[in-house]
């Protein structure tokens, strides 16, 4: 079940105040429970976590981004990130 437009915007808002009193948010990193300080685009995670951006996959909540959109997605409290790295490798 969905929630209404206005309960998501009083969510954003309310984790967006208590980020700024030093509250911390959850989120679940590659299965692991993570912290953040406040709520952060994907860019900004992987840059916090000093991930390069050009070598990695993302999903978001079961959604898997175009790199486009890591700067326009927002991870807040309660989200599921999971970072998968690409290996380069060949044959022998």
């Amino acid at each position: 079940m969905s929630q209404p437009r206005a309960s998501l915007a009083a969510r954003a808002l309310r984790d967006k105040l208590d980020a700024g009193r030093g509250r911390t948010l959850t989120i679940t990193l590659n299965g692991d429970r993570f912290e953040i300080a406040r709520p952060l685009t994907v860019s900004e995670l992987l840059a916090q976590l000093d991930i390069d951006a050009r070598r990695v996959a993302v999903e978001h909540n079961l959604t898997v981004l175009k790199r486009d959109a890591f700067d326009r997605v927002i991870v807040n409290e309660g989200d599921a990130v999971e970072i998968v790295n690409f290996v380069g490798g060949g044959s022998r």
